[in-house]
């Protein structure tokens, strides 16, 4: 914390007519600027000991020191509450003007100083960044003004409601992993004024509210459904949307990779001088290195991604043609329906189908969790779900995505672009 000292002395170049000049209060430098003010009290060179900085006058040297004391009082307690100590306020604390409390203070004005600080560190990706400013607005869209003081059980509680309500008016359900986001924001942010020693109720720490749990485990596909997305292939039209999409998203379920990796990767990405084939990328996400093998399905999928003359295949070009993501997930929606899938699917099931029937055919925990890319298996865990049917269709010894297996197709090999990519 830093340190705020003062010093008091006499303005002699405002003299007044009685021969008495105004008492000063003189403050470290901020922002290059010397802050002082008067303290209102007028004294005579002769009234004024300058060795100890004080009234010579006993009485008055008392009452001197008591206001000075309490400047330093309400300066301390502003500061440990993390409170920027402007001239605006060192003024308001000399004249008395009484000081707001943190706890009155606007949650926003935190939340937006949380994400200022991130940034300022070099902590803040974009992509964050959007989603923590996404909670923000739905905040006050909820409520106009949040203070500090304002934040208990019922107030999330209500604020939990109406991202339920806002999401079934939209069509979209509870949006579970939207509503975990939002609050998972929310948290956090409480965290952070907590560390600023600032009181508020924590809910989520007192147990008084649940949060919602991530949508993660909910939507996958099991082997049945994925083969019905991968038949889809040869009824779409080639270099269409659909076809583009459909591409990515088995892609994805064969690899586990998230979407922002997905619209990356590169054919240079590809170690084709190991069998089977290797995908080396650093994650957008995470900035993390990443190595995954190509499965059968994902070799398909490399193979019927080029649109141009296959020689043009070059180590520098996107294996997969760039799209929103919103209409991503509006033409998956379209395809599933389109393949009987009655599922609420987006990209991201394509994550956790991998993390699930990847499981299931035994792929161990160590394996699993740095094919995911995940620092530790508890995050791995959340994209995993166990059930009897899981156990049933498991136990019929389906080989983890070999597609063409099921369907009893002959397996295109791999070396053509193995030749060709390795003379680049």
């Amino acid at each position: 914390m830093k340190s705020y000292k003062f010093t008091l002395y006499l303005r002699t170049d405002k003299k007044k007519k009685n021969g008495k000049m105004p008492l000063y209060i003189r403050f470290r430098r901020i922002d290059g600027e010397e802050p002082k003010f008067p303290i209102g009290i007028d004294l005579s060179k002769e009234e004024w000991d300058e060795e100890v900085m004080r009234p010579i006058d006993p009485a008055l040297k008392l009452l001197i020191d008591k206001e000075t004391l309490r400047i330093e009082r309400e300066i301390y307690n502003t500061a440990i509450n993390d409170v920027e100590i402007t001239k605006a306020l060192l003024k308001d604390i000399v004249v008395g003007k009484k000081v707001a409390k943190p706890e009155n203070n606007s949650f926003y004005d935190y939340f937006v100083e949380y994400l200022s600080k991130k940034e300022k560190n070099g902590k803040l990706k974009d992509s964050t960044r959007k989603s923590y400013e996404t909670t923000l607005s739905a905040l006050k869209e909820f409520k106009g003004e949040i203070k500090v003081r304002d934040i208990n059980a019922k107030l999330l509680e209500n604020f939990d409601k109406f991202l339920i309500k806002r999401g079934k008016e939209c069509g979209k359900g509870e949006v579970k992993g939207s509503r975990y986001n939002r609050i998972k924001h929310i948290k956090t942010i409480i965290r952070y004024i907590e560390g600023l020693q600032i009181p508020i109720e924590n809910p989520y720490r007192n147990r008084d509210l649940i949060a919602p749990e991530s949508e993660v485990n909910n939507v996958f596909l099991d082997f049945d459904e994925l083969k019905r997305m991968y038949k889809l292939i040869s009824k779409v039209e080639e270099r269409s949307t659909e076809r583009r999409v459909l591409l990515m998203y088995l892609f994805s379920c064969a690899t586990g990779l998230r979407i922002s990796d997905v619209l990356t990767v590169k054919w240079g990405n590809l170690d084709v001088e190991r069998d089977p084939v290797v995908l080396n990328i650093i994650t957008r996400k995470q900035e993390k290195f990443l190595s995954v093998p190509i499965f059968p399905l994902a070799e398909e999928v490399l193979l019927l991604a080029p649109e141009d003359d296959l020689n043009n295949v070059e180590r520098d070009k996107m294996i997969f043609y760039t799209c929103s993501r919103a209409t991503i997930n509006t033409t998956l929606r379209k395809l599933a329906k389109r393949a009987g899938i009655e599922k609420h699917i987006s990209f991201h099931s394509a994550r956790r189908t991998f993390a699930t029937l990847a499981k299931m055919e035994g792929v161990s925990d160590f394996v699993l969790q740095n094919y995911m890319g995940h620092s530790n298996y508890r995050m791995t865990e959340r994209y995993t779900k166990w059930s009897p049917n899981l156990a049933e269709t498991s136990a019929r010894e389906h080989r983890l995505f070999e597609i063409k297996k099921l369907l009893k197709k002959i397996t295109i090999n791999l070396q053509w672009y193995r030749e060709l990519i390795k003379y680049f």
